[in-house]
């Protein structure tokens, strides 16, 4: 028989300080009445796989709406299955049988990629303060050991980037991301110059060797463990004379068509291989029927010239927060 809940002792508010119940056995507590539905809020932390979904296709609702705003990466799934994870690095609220917000984080050592904690339209405000004290908590503590705390966020997304503010977190650095309408046109003819391959995969292997000569050794090591959590979509490869010039990585958000270029590696002396090589990936993404394409600045390409050749505009920024304990 399933436990009763005990009635609070004033369910006319959502407010989450004047009742608590803790279930220990089911890792649960219900920690507020809602006035207008008299359903029980209740947190709990990740239970197993099924909650990996439950969190990804939360998040990807409640982002669609925010500009610019990336693919989901796998980082949830992978950090799950490492050594140092921890359930209490997820923290789940439901009212009834619907989630209605989460919160997570994903670590190695002691740095913490700290997530925002998540909530539909309505709950802002006291469910996120206890989601964000639970989960930074427990990151923070002695018996988890997290020192380093960051996470990014897009220049428009104010209230995420106040949220962090709030509680500590000072702006590290900001990159500029550029972006392009993607249209039918047709691809810059490679004959003569570069041979353009688009393959479904994208391969470290081939993109560590043109990034050596630009990126340093620990960065590159560092950039490695990121890309292994980004769902690509395709790669392409652009080549002179059978020899490398140019590697890509894309994805693209199908619920709202925003592709981004994620992985690039131009070798030094081809930088000539870049403005074909993207305007053959606008066309590829156009047939597969992306909206827009966003990046950074490129190797070879440091202050955005030929991106404004090809008609890539300066939209928005990437901002990273940062803080240390």
């Amino acid at each position: 028989m399933a436990r009763p809940h005990p009635v609070p002792p004033d369910p006319v508010t959502i407010a989450l300080r004047p009742w608590r119940y803790m279930d220990r056995m089911y890792n649960t507590s219900v920690i507020a009445y809602n006035a207008q539905s008299r359903m029980p809020i209740r947190l709990r932390n990740y239970q197993g796989p099924a909650d990996l979904a439950l969190q990804h296709n939360f998040w990807v609702s409640v982002t669609s709406g925010l500009p610019w705003c990336w693919k989901p990466t796998t980082s949830p799934r992978r950090y799950s299955q490492e050594r140092q994870f921890d359930p209490r690095s997820r923290c789940f609220a439901f009212e009834g049988d619907r989630l209605i917000g989460y919160m997570s984080f994903t670590g190695e050592d002691d740095f913490v990629s700290l997530g925002y904690p998540w909530v539909l339209p309505g709950y802002q405000g006291e469910l996120q303060d206890e989601l964000y004290r639970r989960v930074y908590g427990f990151a923070a503590s002695s018996e988890y050991g997290g020192k380093k705390f960051a996470q990014r966020f897009r220049r428009p997304w104010t209230r995420q980037i106040e949220f962090f503010r709030e509680r500590g977190f000072a702006e590290q650095r900001s990159e500029p991301i550029y972006a392009l309408p993607v249209i039918h046109r047709r691809p810059a003819d490679p004959i003569g110059a570069y041979s353009i391959e688009i393959t479904p995969d994208f391969s470290f292997e081939t993109f560590a060797p043109l990034s050596a000569g630009t990126l340093p050794p620990e960065q590159l090591r560092m950039f490695a463990r990121y890309l292994e959590t980004v769902d690509f979509d395709f790669a392409l490869a652009a080549t002179r004379r059978g020899e490398p010039a140019a590697y890509f990585g894309f994805t693209i958000r199908r619920d709202t068509g925003f592709a981004e270029l994620i992985a690039s590696a131009v070798t030094p002396a081809e930088t000539e291989a870049i403005s074909p090589a993207l305007s053959a990936a606008v066309h590829e993404l156009s047939l597969r029927h992306a909206r827009v394409l966003a990046t950074k600045l490129l190797p070879g390409d440091p202050d955005g010239r030929v991106l404004v050749e090809l008609d890539f505009r300066k939209r928005t920024e990437e901002v990273f927060m940062f803080k240390e304990l």
